[in-house]
């Protein structure tokens, strides 16, 4: 109906890689219009053996968390929006650790990703039957959070969980502050093991006692937080101020202080990591460690995209930088 070539239309439709003239560009459109025409996405994905299409797979304890958690919601705006910009999509896969693999197996085999991120919350060996799967598969593959085994050659964009939580614990302490309390998360995760590390060790270099009594909680349930804050409460010599490991953690513990008619943050400092969204408007705003999470995604779709168009290169390992945003609770 235009009157020129396939190649031609096609590069009307791709915006190249040739240059088109005008009139022939126009004709083209005119055509598409009329006809309603629709490139098939199935058929160009068996010609260029590409799909356009990129999995997250959130390997877990709570993969059910894949779906509203702000962390992978924030992981996934960044992830989006750079491969929307080039014409890529997302195909999410949460899979919890220790699940059976063979459903992943047979979508690795199936060619329906070009490539994966995988947001890993464990570190090797938990990890290496996943990746050796991914690898096997021929699949290119980028790790977000956590870093795979080397041998496996994953690319991977990470985050200092300890030093964060070592500079969040050490702002505290230089407040005056010599009782300092820290609510855990699920201590079978990486980041949580880590951020405990990190303010043990931050009242090590203080020259501080580590009393056990001052850490409560041990999972991500704003109820165990609460029911930790009570027990920190209790003591006979009780916290002037609480990190905590995460933001949801914080804000259950802040109802709890705000029940007990105790101020923020003149009767208890306190500071979160995350920096989820109702972080900035709590009463008072919550103080805490941010996490670049649309960084995090748009680094991994970089890295992703870079593997999908054949640029095989040694593998990069990123870390993004974490920041201690300084609110109302301390």
């Amino acid at each position: 109906m235009a009157g020129v070539s396939t190649a031609v239309v096609s590069y009307v439709i791709n915006d190249g890689p040739r240059a088109t003239s005008p009139d022939a560009r126009r004709r083209v459109l005119d055509a598409i219009e009329t006809l309603s025409y629709h490139p098939s996405a199935a058929a160009r994905g068996l010609r260029l053996q590409q799909t356009h299409t990129i999995g997250f797979i959130s390997y877990d304890y709570y993969p059910q968390d894949a779906f509203f958690a702000p962390y992978n919601a924030g992981v996934l705006t960044g992830l989006t929006t750079a491969l929307l910009a080039h014409r890529h999509y997302i195909l999410p896969y949460p899979i919890g650790i220790g699940d059976d693999l063979r459903g992943l197996h047979e979508l690795l085999r199936s060619g329906r990703m070009d490539g994966v991120v995988v947001r890993l919350s464990q570190e090797p060996p938990i990890t290496d039957s996943l990746l050796a799967m991914i690898a096997a598969a021929g699949v290119p593959g980028v790790c977000i959070e956590r870093a795979g085994a080397p041998r496996f050659g994953f690319s991977s964009v990470t985050y200092d969980d300890e030093g964060a939580a070592f500079g969040a614990t050490t702002y505290l302490i230089s407040q005056g502050h010599r009782r300092v309390a820290h609510i855990q998360g699920d201590i079978r995760q990486v980041a949580a093991r880590d951020r405990l590390v990190g303010y043990r060790r931050a009242l090590i270099e203080a020259e501080l006692p580590s009393d056990d009594d001052l850490v409560q909680g041990g999972s991500w349930l704003p109820a165990d937080a609460a029911a930790g804050m009570h027990r920190l409460l209790d003591l006979a010599e009780p916290p002037t101020a609480i990190f905590t490991a995460n933001d949801h953690l914080a804000l259950s513990i802040i109802e709890v202080l705000r029940s007990e008619g105790r101020r923020i943050p003149e009767d208890m400092a306190i500071i979160g990591f995350d920096d989820v969204p109702l972080s900035g408007v709590t009463v008072p705003p919550l103080t805490t460690v941010r996490i670049p999470f649309a960084d995090l995604g748009q680094k991994a779709a970089d890295l992703v995209l870079r593997l999908t168009q054949g640029n095989h290169d040694e593998p990069v390992a990123e870390t993004v930088r974490l920041e201690l945003v300084h609110r109302g609770t301390s």
